[in-house]
């Protein structure tokens, strides 16, 4: 961080902070509420909105997401391995096993909006997502941090 404008250490203080404003991403209340949609900049949640909601609405793209899914939680039971998220944490869509899923997941979601006739503007913007980012092993993220690579 040295040397990048406006940035300075985070604190102790920044970290309880951040602790603070932490949930998990996905919590059943009685609907389904999917926290990081709504920390997207802009009109970025558009496309997790509609990934999830096509990969949970449509039963052809919910068993092919299930299918793309299910080895990564399937020697630890229902959920994935503590290892597993772990991975995801420290290195996202640069590991293979996930980024595989994540292309398998965008790819059902496209099928899915093309039978349904989803209009032309949200299955461009799925698919423009999914070329930018998964199909490049890539998330957002990537574009902050090569900027403040570029500062």
């Amino acid at each position: 961080m040295r040397g990048v404008p406006g940035l300075r250490r985070p604190t102790v203080e920044d970290l309880d902070y951040h602790l603070s404003t932490l949930f998990p991403p996905v919590r059943p209340r009685g609907w389904l509420e999917l926290r990081m949609t709504d920390a997207q900049s802009g009109d970025g949640w558009i496309v997790p909105t509609l990934l999830a909601s096509v990969l949970l609405d449509d039963p052809v793209a919910a068993d092919a997401a299930y299918a793309a899914t299910e080895r990564l939680a399937a020697a630890t039971g229902p959920l994935p391995a503590t290892e597993l998220w772990h991975r995801a944490a420290r290195v996202g869509l640069a590991d293979p096993e996930l980024a595989e899923a994540a292309r398998a997941c965008f790819a059902a979601a496209e099928s899915a909006l093309a039978r349904q006739g989803a209009p032309a503007e949200l299955r461009r913007a799925l698919s423009d997502f999914a070329e930018r980012y998964p199909e490049r092993g890539r998330c957002p993220a990537h574009d902050q941090l090569d900027a403040l690579s570029r500062a």
